[in-house]
């Protein structure tokens, strides 16, 4: 026995999983490989035509019916090379650049309609071909192709795909979704000003000065890094900064290899260890703010060229590094206030000498060493049990001395002086409600004695009622009390202050 493909594959074309743009760009990676392949003879005919590398597409109507059409004025194709593309899975002479499996034009063209023709003719060659492909027909095992020769002159250089009987319609607000994408895609070539790509006659462009764009550090300079490293012998680099205003559809990774972007903006690549475990990222600043381009050599891709096929542990390691790579950055992504500039107090060597000598006195003192040595931690359900029972009996004999209402949640602080100096100083319950979160402080715990002014006072119930709130938005968002999201929300509280009174 021996494995056949039958004529009807061709059919199943239309039903592959493509978004408009990735179908499109099969045909603008043709187009684009076919320059650098032979750049040096493309670039003095150029140079001759006063021109450059230019694609477009064009997406219309006519006696005919709907059709598009995308043409370009790149190498062209010989009989022999126009003969090897309308081969099924034979990959290109060059399979190293964005013309990589052989099925770039097949299936993108199929996917668009049901018929479809390619004029070409090479630049050097006194004679074009034109091709027409009927889908119908191939599938019931016509495989011959009508094939018309015309003599053109040798200076000449193009390539014409048009295709109809359509059943995939470019309409509506999906026009402007596809430009967006496409000028996304080919990005590298735009900026660098090789390749005019037109959308219905109007160039697409890529407008990105990145300095503007950036939030400017207190040293002067933009919050902007660039990397560089390997996982084995796959290669790695790019550069990731922080939007001084940033939005959610503009933070992310767009993933670029051979210059042309695989996966990015308007949906960026988000890895989980800088933007949360969340589909899509975290609601948090980092998903706002910090983006960045990141070029990869050697990785394998999708036959749709929309995806990255990472092999074995490389995506993990790819993010590990990144989250390492990127930590400062993502740090001030997620504190970073717009129109504030925090200023610390000034702190003299006197007073940060005398805080450090009287917190080690107390630190090395008998009573905490023995603390850390003998005492024995009750079981979390116990703890739980305890503070839930002194909670309720609290809610249940006093009225709150605070109740806020935030947005959905409402805070409930009570100070309590009719309480035992053995019992727990604070108290929080931020997991039985979604809709509610109860404070209690112990004002005859040994700790409220040593709060003498007005300020300490304040601060130490501010502190308090916001690791209410912290534990309370943690465990709505995540379901669980996580440590380090705790303080990374209460952190954020605690500079929301100093926002206020900017804005004053």
């Amino acid at each position: 026995m021996k494995l056949q493909l039958g004529p009807e594959i061709i059919s199943s074309y239309k039903r592959l999983s493509y978004q408009t743009w990735f179908a499109l760009a099969e045909f603008v990676d043709n187009s684009t490989q076919a320059y650098f392949n032979n750049r040096s003879v493309l670039d003095k005919a150029f140079a001759d035509e006063k021109t450059k590398l230019t694609v477009d597409i064009k997406y219309g109507r006519d006696n005919k019916g709907e059709y598009l059409r995308i043409s370009d004025n790149s190498i062209g194709m010989s009989q022999d090379e126009l003969e090897n593309a309308v081969v099924i899975g034979r990959p290109p002479a060059n399979a190293r650049g964005r013309s990589r499996y052989g099925l770039g034009l097949k299936t993108g063209a199929s996917w668009f309609g049901d018929l479809w023709t390619v004029d070409t003719k090479k630049l050097g060659d006194s004679t074009g071909h034109k091709i027409t492909v009927n889908v119908a027909k191939i599938a019931k095992g016509n495989m011959n192709l009508p094939h018309k020769k015309y003599a053109e002159s040798a200076s000449k250089h193009y390539t014409v795909i048009e295709i109809r009987k359509l059943h995939r319609k470019i309409s509506g607000r999906t026009i402007g979704k596809v430009k967006d994408y496409l000028r996304s895609l080919y990005r590298v070539d735009i900026r660098d000003k090789r390749l005019v790509l037109r959308w219905d006659g109007r160039t697409l462009t890529w407008d990105e000065d990145i300095e503007k764009r950036l939030y400017q550090q207190a040293n002067g300079k933009p919050a902007k890094k660039s990397f560089r490293f390997r996982l084995g012998n796959k290669r790695v680099w790019g550069w990731a900064g922080v939007l001084a205003n940033g939005t959610r559809k503009d933070a992310g990774f767009s993933i670029i290899q051979s210059d042309r972007v695989i996966m990015g903006w308007p949906d960026s690549y988000r890895p989980k260890t800088i933007f949360g475990e969340q589909e899509g990222g975290s609601n948090d600043l980092v998903n706002q703010r910090l983006f960045g381009e990141l070029f990869l050599q050697g990785f394998e891709v999708s036959h749709t060229k929309d995806q990255i096929l990472f092999d074995d542990h490389d995506q993990d390691r790819l993010e590990l590094r990144l989250q390492r790579e990127l930590k400062g950055l993502r740090q001030l992504a997620l504190t970073y206030r717009k129109g504030i500039t925090a200023v610390p107090k000034e702190l003299t060597d006197a007073q940060r000498e005398e805080a450090l000598t009287r917190l080690q006195a107390e630190m090395r003192s008998p009573s905490i060493l023995n603390f850390l040595r003998a005492f024995e931690v009750p079981s979390a359900s116990l703890i739980k049990k305890s503070n839930t029972s002194l909670t309720d009996d609290v809610v249940r004999k006093f009225a709150p001395d605070l109740e806020a209402k935030l947005n959905n949640l409402t805070v409930s602080l009570y100070l309590v002086k009719d309480m035992s100096p053995n019992d727990p100083y604070l108290l929080i319950e931020a997991t039985e409600s979604d809709s509610a979160v109860t404070i209690v402080i112990n004002l005859v715990h040994p700790h409220w004695s040593e709060l003498t002014k007005e300020e300490s006072i304040f601060n130490f119930i501010k502190h308090c009622t916001y690791d209410g709130v912290a534990e309370w938005k943690a465990y709505s968002v995540t379901g669980k009390l996580d440590p380090d999201t705790i303080k990374l929300i209460k952190d954020n509280l605690l500079r929301l202050p100093l926002k206020m009174k900017a804005g004053a």
